[in-house]
């Protein structure tokens, strides 16, 4: 599979992967504009609003019939952070044009949907609808409250946000909760003008179709569209470490959640394959069943429901998240801490280095068996003009060497905690682990 890069217009670009692999296309959409508060907020309401009707299909009713009509397609629409970056991303799937049994113009049909929910909405002269925007508004409010409510996920997102508490941008799950309620159809309405005024267009293709077929496709739906001033991407940079923080909430849960930030210094910036050495510590740290993480302080010391890592690329941050006993805090934050340290120390065994190496192996492996983790996996890439493809990622992994990973080890800082402490015995609440 070869991917083909062209330009269709003035600020819209497509990435093209031309295969037969698989019975359905996908082809995504993404317009970008900077990180902000205010951005992040909008974007998160604007998907829902757009979905709602356009000119030419004016209900959500008629979006899904036409949809219907070409072989059940399915477009969505939604919000999407990549490092400093909000993306309003539209993707759709579709059956490829070869299993067609009556000659409709799938694809065609799909971008003129898109085209339509993009550039033709409805919309008045005071702006969106106020009822459809009051409504999305409860349903995004409700979301958020949802994602408190799961512990697990509001422990990482707690963590993520006190990494960031010095930078006025990053949005918080209590400010975008307010930022919304403030929203009405006119304010969404210049947010969306602006959006289609600042953003470039990211296209993402992957289906039986030429990188030709596509872009003259998109160009002659796309052909109203102009950008005034494109805002500029933000590429990735790895974030610094900040004084050192710890805070504890309590909430009525029987499993604390004990969700731990350290910066690596290293992130998928293409500038050199520190990056590949950062993936593999994690990978022995704490990203895979196979990992310190699992094997010692889940396992052999049984000090963790559940205790793994995340490496973020874009931020060059790993978070660490464990299930535990309240009592076990201090424990259970020692052993993870000493993990780090016996890799530091280079106490890695060759079958953990092996093991850590063939499971990002077969990752980077599968991604050729889903258009979706194509389109994943090389479209943020592209939008910052990174050349590793998956093969080129697998040859630079397989070169890591233990050293790296040592002083990649070596070089990353704990500077945040986040304690969800529970409040209830083990008996009055049963808890996902």
């Amino acid at each position: 599979m070869t991917l083909q890069k062209v330009c269709v217009a003035d600020g819209i670009n497509l990435s093209c992967i031309t295969t037969d692999k698989f019975k359905t296309g996908v082809l995504t959409l993404s317009l970008t504009i900077p990180l902000t508060r205010q951005n992040s907020a909008f974007n998160i309401v604007l998907p829902g609003v757009l979905r709602r009707g356009t000119q030419k299909y004016p209900s959500m009713a008629s979006l899904n019939m036409r949809l219907d009509e070409l072989y059940a397609a399915c477009v969505e629409i939604r919000s999407s952070r990549t490092g400093k970056n909000i993306s309003l991303v539209f993707t759709a799937e579709m059956l490829d044009e070869s299993y067609s049994t009556d000659g409709t113009a799938i694809t065609d049909g799909v971008i003129d949907v898109i085209a339509q929910m993009l550039l033709h909405p409805s919309l008045g002269e005071g702006g969106f609808e106020s009822a459809k925007v009051e409504q999305e508004i409860r349903f995004c409010t409700d979301a958020i409250r949802a994602e408190i409510n799961n512990t697990r996920a509001y422990a990482a997102v707690r963590c993520a946000e006190l990494m960031h508490r010095d930078d006025p941008n990053y949005p918080t799950l209590k400010n975008l909760e307010n930022d919304i309620s403030l929203i009405n159809g006119a304010s969404l309405a210049d947010y969306y003008r602006r959006l289609l005024s600042e953003a470039s267009i990211e296209a993402f293709y992957v289906g039986s179709l030429s990188v030709d077929s596509i872009a003259e496709k998109l160009r002659c739906a796309l052909i109203s569209w102009q950008a005034k001033d494109h805002s500029h991407i933000t590429l990735p940079s790895a974030e610094s470490a900040t004084p050192y923080i710890s805070v504890t909430e309590e909430m009525p849960v029987s499993q604390g959640k004990l969700s731990m930030g350290f910066r690596t210094g290293v992130c998928n910036d293409g500038c050199g394959d520190g990056f590949y050495a950062a993936i593999l510590l994690n990978e022995i740290f704490g990203g895979s069943p196979a990992s310190k993480l699992f094997m010692n302080v889940r396992e052999k010391m049984s000090l963790c429901y559940y205790c793994s890592s995340a490496y973020s690329q874009y931020t060059g941050n790993i978070t660490v998240s464990a299930g535990v006993n309240t009592a076990n805090r201090d424990i259970a934050r020692g052993a993870i801490l000493s993990q780090l340290d016996d890799i530091r120390a280079g106490k890695i065994s060759d079958a953990e280095l092996h093991a850590a190496k063939t499971s990002l192996e077969n990752a980077y492996r599968q991604i050729y068996d889903n258009p979706f983790e194509l389109q994943a996996f090389l479209g943020a890439r592209a939008m910052f003009g990174i050349e590793d493809g998956i093969e080129e990622s697998r040859e630079k992994l397989s070169r890591v060497t233990l050293g790296q990973v040592i002083d990649i080890a070596k070089q990353t800082v704990l500077d945040t905690e986040f304690f969800i402490e529970g409040t209830l015995s083990d008996g009055d609440e049963e808890d996902e682990e």
